[in-house]
Formats: structure tokens, sequence, C-alpha cells
């Protein structure tokens, strides 16, 4: 493949990437428009010790910012759909969302909410006019779910982004390396997948950050992958680029153009303003 052609398949798939942000990281800077594009949407974590009235709060200023923000709802964290409602009701009236993540969440379960499909179930993203919903994607598997309910899981939210009035994706856990998505994309089309794939990317960050956040996330390919990367200690030390990881998705996208791959989504282990400055670059 020619340099320029492969040049104009990265930016092609970079143009319009996303990243996320906490609301501790966000209160740090205040605002992000001088390193951040407005085309570029956000999304805003929902940890499991984290307030819902300071995920509302952060949307609702990057949306007064200029951004669209996408803020996380992670099911298992609400008690009940009473509790699930103000939530959806406040992020879309008080801080004027029109996206959003729905994701089972990582922390205990707190009532009878146990599913991001439990949420769509409910039909109140509909109600409080979301028009577009993202998914958690795995492509590397998830440490507290069998592979058999995640295939369960994918099929039942394509049955049911069949009858909804809004747009339904997934944004996938991050990886690092192209071939995780390649063999994953491929076990879903035999589920016969038609969601758009938004692929997690981890940000510039030292590889010890990187082995930190693969370990603690349970992405075992990832974990084997980073460790060999490692055998000489003195890497640690040496900020890594996923520069191979975006060219070889580039290329992938290219060579196979009834992928579901859309855009990359950015996780920003060494930093945001780092990340993104980054990116701009490139």
């Amino acid at each position: 493949m020619k340099k320029n052609q492969k040049e104009i398949n990265i930016k092609s798939l970079i143009k319009d990437f996303s990243i996320e942000t906490t609301p501790d990281v966000y209160t740090k800077y205040g605002h992000f428009a001088e390193f951040l594009n407005h085309k570029n949407n956000v999304y805003v974590t929902y940890l499991p010790n984290e307030k819902s009235e300071r995920v509302i709060d952060t949307s609702k200023k990057l949306n007064e910012e200029g951004f669209n923000p996408i803020p996380h709802l992670p099911a298992r964290t609400f008690r009940d759909n009473s509790q699930l409602e103000k939530y959806i009701a406040n992020l879309s009236e008080i801080a004027g969302c029109k996206k959003i993540l729905v994701i089972g969440g990582g922390g205990a379960q707190k009532g009878s909410i146990s599913s991001s499909l439990d949420v769509l179930q409910t039909d109140l993203l509909s109600k409080y006019n979301f028009n577009e919903v993202g998914l958690a994607g795995h492509p590397e598997g998830n440490p507290d779910i069998s592979n058999k309910e995640l295939d369960k899981a994918i099929i039942e939210k394509n049955h049911f982004a069949k009858n909804v009035d809004y747009k339904m994706y997934l944004a996938t856990q991050f990886f690092f390396e192209s071939s995780s998505l390649q063999k994953w994309e491929k076990h879903l089309e035999s589920l016969n997948n038609f969601l758009e794939i938004h692929a997690g990317v981890p940000g510039p960050a030292t590889l010890k950050t990187l082995i930190f956040y693969a370990t603690s996330c349970g992405i075992f390919n990832s974990i084997r992958f980073l460790s060999k990367q490692a055998l000489n200690i003195t890497k640690l030390a040496k900020t890594k680029t996923p520069d191979k990881l975006i060219a070889d998705l580039a290329d992938y996208k290219n060579d196979n153009p009834s992928s579901k791959l859309s855009k990359l989504h950015f996780y920003p282990f060494g930093g945001i303003k780092k990340t993104s400055e980054w990116l701009n670059l490139v």
C-alpha cells in the first residue's frame, strides 16, 4: 500500500475520534476547548464511587462549552426504575444530553436493575429523546461474564435495536492489537451483528500505566502483549503511543469495506490533554 494511502486511511478513521473524562479531570481543567475540537464527543465516566450529580453537572458544562457529552449509565448502580428515570431525565433536561453510553457497570448491583438491557427495556431513553445509545463491547471478553452470556447479550441488543427510534452502537473496551478486534468482529458476524463499532484505543501512557489498567480490567490478551513489551525493564519509563494499532485498524477498515468499524474512542490513561494534543498532531 502506498504511503499516501496509508495516511489517508489513518486520517479518515481518526478524524472524529471520541475521548473520555472523569468529573474530577474536567474540574481540574475547567474547560477543554483549548486542546480539544468541538467535533469530538466527550464521554463522562460514572465510576462506582461517583455521585450522579457530578456526572450530570460535568455533562452540562461540556454541553455549554459546545461539546457533545456522552455520560455513562452503569445499570447496576441504580436501585430501581424511579432512580434510573431521575438520572436519565436530568441528563436530558438539565445537562442537555442527546447521547448516552449504557453499560452494566463494575460495581456491586444495588437493586433490581442487573444489565444494560434492563435499562433499554424501560423505554426511558426514547421518552427523554436520546438519539444515540452506546453499548459495551468486549473484544477480549469480560472476566465477570461468560462468553456465552456476552454472545446472548449481543444477539438481544441487535434484536432490540430494530425497534427503537435512536441509533445504537457498540463502544469497545480498550485493546492493544488489531487482531483482537478483527477476531471479535468475525465472531460478531456469526451472530448477525449489524451495530456500528467504535473501537477503544489507549492513548499515550507509560507501559507501567497501561499494564495497570489492562490488569484492572482483566483483558488477558492485552496483558500478555504488554508483558512481552516490558521484558526490558528500562521500557517501563518510556511513553508508549498507539501508532501501530491505529495504522493497523485503518488498514483493516480499508481492506474490509463491510466492517462495522466506524470510529476510534480513546482512553486517555496518560492524561486527556496529552492524548488530545497527540491526536491533533496526527
